[in-house]
């Protein structure tokens, strides 16, 4: 197997609400925080950590996120953190909303592929980490939940509006009512719908799929495609011929079909 160090930071140890393993370059990361896969500040700064490494990790060429969980695949935040970490100042040391912001935003960032397998519940920022996904997979007992307005807390719609249109996200975030897999499929949430028991290996088959093109050509396509998500049409195509001048001569030759080939 071969070494990596993002892998190793989700296994060093085995308290922080994540399971991991790496096979054929493929990240397969499993939130496992019983009861109800509840995200505190230690797991956030973990997935965080994990999601960094990979810059600089060759081994890692896809990721797979999904829950060990049949029913739940997260709670979100864990509300216990809330309470105890909140005092601190927005944006200064130990602010456990910065760790959160942060770990999104690495993974959001990840220069591989990610996909997202959510089967069972997706509440908070359990269904954030689907929004910042290139690739979702769901089914029939996937839901999404955001119920921040009865919590007291502000945030979530430019998550949720990766996933919905614009009208049914604002329902969504002002209501904070639930939308089952079916209604989210509707809404073209998710880029495969299949059998609830098949979710997983559905996602898996995409991840594999993924590692399979050429690394050094697929980590450009994605850090192109994050940025330029904001850009208009024209503006974000700039950027992409930019980063298709770093793609080596020698790779895009090797891509190329020979003549005569079918």
């Amino acid at each position: 197997m071969a070494t990596s160090t993002a892998l190793a930071v989700l296994t060093d140890h085995d308290d922080h609400g994540w399971r991991a393993a790496l096979d054929d370059g493929v990240l397969h990361i499993c939130l496992s925080r019983p009861p109800v896969n509840a995200i505190n500040t230690s797991s956030w700064a973990r997935l965080r950590n994990c999601m960094t490494a990979i810059v600089d990790d060759a081994a890692v060429r896809s990721v797979v996120l999904s829950s060990d969980h049949a029913k739940l695949f997260s709670a979100g935040q864990d509300f216990k953190d809330v309470g105890q970490d909140d005092g601190g100042a927005f944006g200064g040391p130990g602010d456990r909303r910065r760790v959160v912001r942060n770990a999104l935003h690495a993974f959001y960032t990840v220069p591989v592929p990610t996909v997202v397998a959510v089967r069972g519940a997706a509440f908070g920022s359990g269904a954030v980490l689907p929004a910042l996904a290139d690739i979702v997979v769901g089914g029939p007992s996937s839901s999404f939940t955001l119920p921040e307005i009865d919590r007291g807390i502000v945030g979530g719609s430019r998550f949720l509006a990766r996933l919905v249109p614009e009208p049914v996200m604002r329902k969504m975030i002002l209501l904070g009512v639930t939308l089952p897999g079916e209604e989210m499929n509707r809404h073209g949430a998710f880029t495969e719908y299949v059998a609830d028991d098949d979710v997983l290996e559905t996602g898996l088959r995409l991840g594999r799929a993924l590692a399979d093109k050429h690394p050094v050509a697929m980590r450009l396509m994605k850090q192109a495609n994050v940025e330029v998500e904001s850009l208009g049409v024209i503006d974000g195509y700039e950027i992409e011929q930019k980063y298709s001048v770093l793609v080596p001569g020698s790779v895009r030759q090797g891509l190329i079909p020979s003549r005569g080939a079918t």
